[in-house]
């Protein structure tokens, strides 16, 4: 057991040939900051669960973004706040993979409060990591909508002010009131008993995603020394001292054992048949195919627009006419 704690888990890179400073075998992440930490818990309870070669990871704007450095899994790059949709897409084209969104609280609780909220609602079978750690560390240190009363960041020099800010948003208590989510807790890092806690957290809510049981978040309090200004044993303090006082660590939803396994029956309709639901006008008279030449095969059409919706009817448009042409 020793050996297996101690080793470096399967699923990450054995060299982290992305990360952009000079030691290629550390990762890269300010002193003190907690995304080390969820990385090797995450990764870990991927090597034991045998999954890693089926994972993919969906990371969004922000310090989250990295997690591509490190997991020798899948990965895709989401905009800011819509990790959650992507997730969803990702997932109901590959069933059986597992799909984690892992995203900081400038995303998920801000810009991607409408993703998280109609993921959950839906009941996607996905986890969601959700670090907290209460400001925009990347971008410098802004308010964040976790912000607690008080606290000063770049945006708030005096303070966040309830009167002019408004007050933090509990992601926990939010997700937990919704009926499909399966697993939601909030866990924190300041301390060795605490990690262990997260680290079982993390782990049930990957396995929870394995067994087919839908929607599971996990939110973690972690520090950001760099975005804080404070050294890495004062950020520690702080969260058990004042983050734990907004935001109370335990369960706040558990319902895994009451539900059944999450199922969604893959469609796979016929040629004809995608025609037909789709009202193709299949008698038809087709163009004759003309010889291209080889450097026109397999074309690709970019197209430019902002706005409204004609790019979206160009492209049905477009894919209607492949279609016909049995281009597809």
């Amino acid at each position: 057991m020793a050996e297996k704690v101690l080793k470096k888990p399967r699923s990450f890179y054995d060299i982290y040939e992305r990360n952009p400073s000079a030691d290629k075998k550390m990762p890269h992440y300010c002193p003190g900051c907690g995304h080390g930490n969820v990385h090797k818990f995450i990764a870990e309870a991927l090597d034991d669960f045998d999954v890693a070669d089926r994972t993919i990871f969906i990371s969004p704007v922000g310090c989250s973004v990295f997690a591509y450095y490190y997991f020798d899994t899948g990965n895709i790059q989401a905009a800011h706040g819509r990790a959650p949709a992507v997730a969803t897409g990702i997932k109901r084209a590959h069933p059986h993979s597992i799909v984690i969104s892992y995203q900081g609280d400038g995303d998920l609780a801000a810009i991607g409060t409408a993703e998280i909220l109609h993921a959950a609602n839906r009941g996607e079978n996905i986890t969601v990591f959700f670090i907290n750690n209460a400001i925009y560390g990347m971008t410098g240190g802004q308010m964040a909508p976790t912000t607690i009363v008080g606290q000063k960041t770049t945006t708030t020099p005096y303070g966040r002010r309830p009167q002019n800010e408004g007050y933090p948003v509990k992601i926990a208590e939010l997700i937990s009131q919704l009926e499909a989510p399966v697993y939601v807790e909030r866990v924190a890092l300041f301390d060795n008993k605490h990690r262990a806690k997260a680290r079982m957290a993390v782990r049930k809510a990957i396995k929870n995603q394995v067994d087919n049981l839908g929607f599971s978040l996990v939110e973690v309090l972690s520090p950001c020394p760099s975005g804080w200004k404070m050294d890495p044993v004062d950020a520690m303090h702080w969260i058990e001292e004042e983050m734990v006082k907004v935001f109370p660590l335990g369960v706040y939803k558990d319902i895994t054992k009451e539900v059944e396994p999450y199922h969604i029956e893959e469609f796979k309709p016929e040629a004809e048949e995608i025609k037909e639901l789709l009202d193709l006008k299949t008698e038809s008279k087709s163009f004759a195919r003309s010889t291209v030449p080889e450097k026109y095969k397999n074309p690709e059409i970019k197209i430019a627009g902002f706005g409204g919706q004609g790019v979206l009817l160009l492209g049905a448009a477009l894919a209607q006419a492949g279609m016909l042409q049995d281009y597809h």
